[in-house]
């Protein structure tokens, strides 16, 4: 690890001592937290571009009203 004196942790290594530490349910808690931020963050990107659809595609259904 080129001098770094940080042990290197695979995720399953991390998820297991998490487990045998706190529990089976307070993994699983912190897994759905993290899981839900991140939706909540994909959630608030999209929004604009949906918006801006939806604008562009009133007037293109408006443009096409008018012929």
């Amino acid at each position: 690890m080129h001098g770094n004196p940080w042990l290197r942790l695979l995720r399953r290594e991390v998820e297991e001592l998490v487990r045998s530490r706190q529990g089976e349910q307070y993994l699983r808690e912190r897994q759905a937290r993290t899981e839900l931020a991140r939706i909540n963050r994909e959630l608030k990107q999209l929004r604009p571009q949906l918006a801006a659809l939806e604008e562009r595609r009133a007037a293109l259904l408006s443009d096409l009203g008018e012929r």
